[in-house]
C-alpha cells in the first residue's frame, strides 16, 4: 500500500517482504528512503499556535520523548512524527501532543501519511474506543476491499 502526501513531500509505503534482506535491498534501491523493519505510524502534525511548535518538537523529538520515537521532523508549519507502535502507542505520543499544545491553547491539524495494514487500524480503534471486540475483519473498509469494492 502507498500513500502520497504533495503538502508534506513524502511517500510513505507499507510492504509485506518475507525478511529482512529484501527490505535491506530497498534500502540499497532507494539511497534517501528510512527502511523501517515493522510497521509505523506517520503523522503531519500542524499546531493551531505556531509559538507551540518548538516546545512540541523538544517534547517528541528531545530527551525524554515517547521510547517508539523514530523521527520528528520539522516541516512547513508543523512537524512530522514517525513512530513505532508497538513501543509507543497512538495514545500515549498524541497525549504528550495534547499536553504541550493545551499549554499555548493551541488546536491542531493532524494527517496520517502512512498507511496503516488492518490490523493496527483495529487495534487502534480498539484501544481508543476501549472496545476490544473491534477486529480487522469487522472494519468496513477491510471488508469491501477484500470484496473488490474499493476504488482503483
Amino acid at each position: 500500500m502507498w500513500r502520497t502526501n504533495a503538502r508534506v513531500g513524502r511517500t510513505y509505503g507499507l510492504i509485506d517482504l518475507p525478511d529482512a534482506q529484501a527490505a535491506a535491498s530497498i534500502g540499497a534501491a532507494v539511497p534517501r528512503a528510512r527502511v523501517y523493519d515493522a510497521p509505523i505510524i506517520a503523522l503531519a502534525l500542524y499546531p493551531s499556535v505556531a509559538q507551540a511548535l518548538p516546545p512540541l518538537a523538544q517534547a517528541l523529538g528531545g530527551p525524554g520523548k515517547p521510547a517508539g520515537m523514530l523521527a520528528c521532523d520539522p516541516i512547513d508549519g508543523g512537524l512530522v512524527l514517525e513512530w513505532d507502535p508497538e513501543r509507543s502507542s497512538a495514545a500515549v505520543v498524541l497525549g504528550v501532543v495534547d499536553v504541550e499544545l493545551e499549554r499555548f491553547r493551541s488546536g491542531k491539524t493532524a494527517e496520517l501519511l502512512a498507511p496503516l495494514a488492518p490490523a493496527w487500524v483495529a487495534r487502534i480503534a480498539a484501544e481508543g474506543l476501549r472496545a476490544p471486540d473491534i477486529a480487522p475483519e469487522r472494519i468496513l473498509e477491510t471488508l469491501i476491499a477484500r470484496a473488490g469494492l474499493h476504488a482503483q
